[in-house]
């Protein structure tokens, strides 16, 4: 009789089998490090890419932060500089003789009253700002950026209620110290000087901003 051969397979459990499988997994990572790494964290190229997409993000938030920041100012400007046009524009009403400062009575010189261009005007009351001399506080007082006149009555007349002429201000609250020229200045929102130009010409008479420095802003008074 032709004898059997057996094979004996070893028998696993599925507990078994799923040790087995941990145990190989284990020593194949222990013999290749760079595996583990791989299957646990992000490789340098991935953090690069993370750090330069955050640098993106960063940097449109900031870009759109300042674009809000020019839009401000941008407003605020307009809204002072309408502001400002009305407070002009009431103190030649009252005047009496549609005069701006520096115009009329209120000549920086003595002309006006018929003493010479060279002198300062005699009716007038200059803060010690001006200077001491004629020639310095008439410079002072025809600085384009000098609102001094808005503030406070150069000749003292005040108001006659009978006439419904004279000043009749203050015109505008002063906010800002002194220029470096000594002006009674106003301040735009960029931290430049306002300017009054060509008020001898009502075509020409206007309110400037320096601004940002990419272009004055201009507002006309009499148009």
């Amino acid at each position: 009789m032709r004898g059997l051969l057996f094979v004996h397979f070893p028998f696993f459990t599925v507990g078994a089998l799923t040790e087995l499988r941990l145990k190989r997994q284990t020593e194949h990572f222990s013999h290749h490090p760079s595996v583990a790494c791989k299957q646990s964290g992000f490789t340098l190229l991935e953090l690069l890419v993370v750090i330069t997409l955050l640098g993106l993000v960063a940097g449109a938030v900031v870009l759109g932060y300042e674009g809000v920041q020019d839009q401000g100012r941008e407003d605020v400007t307009r809204f002072e500089m309408a502001e400002i046009r009305k407070a002009l524009l009431q103190f030649r009403r009252d005047s009496g003789s549609n005069d701006f400062p520096g115009q009329g009575i209120y000549d920086c010189s003595d002309s006006v009253n018929g003493g010479s261009d060279t002198d300062a005007n005699t009716a007038m009351t200059f803060p010690a700002e001006a200077g001491s001399t004629d020639a310095e506080k008439i410079a002072w007082c025809e600085s384009p950026t000098n609102f001094w006149m808005l503030f406070t009555d150069p000749i003292g007349d005040g108001w006659d209620k009978d006439r419904k002429r004279g000043w009749n201000g203050p015109y505008i609250q002063r906010k800002n110290s002194l220029l470096a020229n000594g002006a009674w200045g106003i301040l735009d929102p960029y931290q430049e000087p306002y300017e009054i130009q060509g008020l001898d010409d009502d075509e020409t008479a206007r309110l400037v901003s320096r601004g940002a420095g990419s272009g004055d802003k201009t507002l006309f008074l009499l148009r």
